[in-house]
């Protein structure tokens, strides 16, 4: 599957849930209608759809959105993060494209907004329900338990650590440490303006 066939499902699920009257579209609503979008496709197109998924997903894994999850949450886990980067593929690809860029570009989001204005809660970017969505349609296709995992591991790059963050981006993942703290504010300052909860809690 095509990057630009990838994003148009995400675009489409994501009007769908603004066709339903979703003044902003959370991660599970956005999953939930791209589940029913990768439902018409052939099985074999769902296990593509996930591994562009993966691929963009590993782009999204750098200190700068790692640590944006952390400002915007209040904390980040492995599993959070990893939620978090979904939830920035539901936000489309102008806007994910925009975050990997810079991080910071995040306050700009209307949803990180609403998030500070507490208007939606802070998992609204969470996006579990985008993760699953290819694995979970893909049953529906077939009784094979083990059949989604077998395709998508036949379908794997060769291992060249794509999306592994850089000697230069080394860091803990917890964000309560010094090191990573002190950076928030000097690569995260809009953010960190919407959200300066954060900066007092990071020490």
């Amino acid at each position: 599957m095509r990057v630009k066939e990838f994003w148009s499902l995400v675009e489409r699920a994501r009007e769908d849930v603004l066709d339903d009257g979703a003044a902003w579209p959370s991660g599970s609503m956005i999953g939930e209608a791209l589940a029913a979008r990768l439902a018409q496709l052939p099985a074999e197109r769902i296990v593509e759809f996930q591994r562009c998924y993966e691929r963009l997903a590993a782009r999204g894994h750098r200190w700068g959105l790692c640590a944006a999850a952390y400002v915007i949450r209040g904390y980040v886990s492995d599993d959070s993060f990893s939620d978090f980067k979904a939830g920035l593929i539901g936000l489309g690809r102008e806007a994910f494209e925009r975050a990997v860029a810079d991080a910071d570009a995040l306050a700009d989001q209307p949803v990180v907004r609403a998030i500070a204005d507490g208007h939606v809660d802070r998992f609204s970017l969470a996006a579990e329900a985008v993760q699953v969505a290819a694995s979970n349609t893909f049953r529906q296709h077939s009784d094979d338990a083990d059949g989604f995992w077998e395709a998508l591991e036949a379908q794997h790059d060769e291992p060249g650590g794509e999306g592994e963050p850089s000697a230069a981006e080394h860091w803990s993942g917890r964000f309560g440490s010094a090191d990573d703290a002190a950076q928030i504010p000097l690569r995260l300052p809009r953010l960190l303006a919407l959200f300066p909860s954060a900066a007092r809690s990071a020490y």
